[in-house]
């Protein structure tokens, strides 16, 4: 048994940050997770039905994909995702996405702040990803003039330094470095499985 006041301690010991790494060069980005973490454990605390402000420790553990490639080729409208991660058995199991870039309906707001020394915009969205409807705080600089951004996300008149999920999800630049190198060439990743679509591997989640 576990007090109250124990919740916001064990919480916060629970939300390890992963790092991926960035690149964009001639309408073509990837980003590669960095992080080893395989494993996350997340505490949640219940109300004890028979004793009033007392809470008892239930404890979940989340498999973490141990490799995640997003690949986007703008010129050829090419989505590309590799993950790969072990299931309850300890069995890795590979996913390989191939699809279209997936579009989204921005709106534009007037607020900016600084993320990084760059002046960002904000903007917001709303989807239907994996059975659910998903809203979206984008920042974004137009300073970085690159319609781009983490994971699948894209379409606005500049690079996305920051996003927010339903509230809950943050995904953030901490570092960038700019290059004026025309010469850098990204490949798409090997697929580890047989392609499916996006919509595919949602209907399989």
């Amino acid at each position: 048994m576990k007090k109250a006041t124990d919740v916001t301690e064990l919480s916060e010991k629970a939300k390890t940050p992963r790092y991926s790494s960035y690149i964009y060069s001639n309408d073509k980005s990837i980003q590669e997770l960095i992080s080893v973490q395989e494993t996350a454990i997340d505490v949640k605390f219940i109300s004890h039905p028979e004793s009033l402000g007392q809470f008892q420790e239930t404890t979940s553990i989340s498999l973490k994909p141990h490799k995640l490639i997003t690949y986007k080729d703008y010129t050829n409208d090419v989505y590309r995702l590799e993950a790969s991660r072990k299931n309850r058995d300890l069995i890795t199991e590979h996913t390989s996405i191939k699809d279209h870039n997936l579009t989204f309906n921005w709106t534009l707001h007037d607020e900016t702040k600084i993320i990084l020394g760059y002046t960002c915009k904000k903007a917001t969205t709303e989807k239907i990803l994996f059975g659910r409807k998903t809203h979206t705080t984008a920042w974004y600089t137009e300073e970085i003039p690159f319609n781009d951004g983490p994971g699948y996300f894209n379409g606005l008149p500049g690079l996305i330094l920051e996003l927010k999920n339903n509230e809950s999800v943050l995904v953030k630049f901490e570092e960038i470095e700019v290059f004026n190198d025309k010469n850098t060439v990204l490949e798409a990743p090997k697929n580890k499985n047989n392609f499916i679509s996006i919509n595919e591997f949602q209907r399989s989640r």
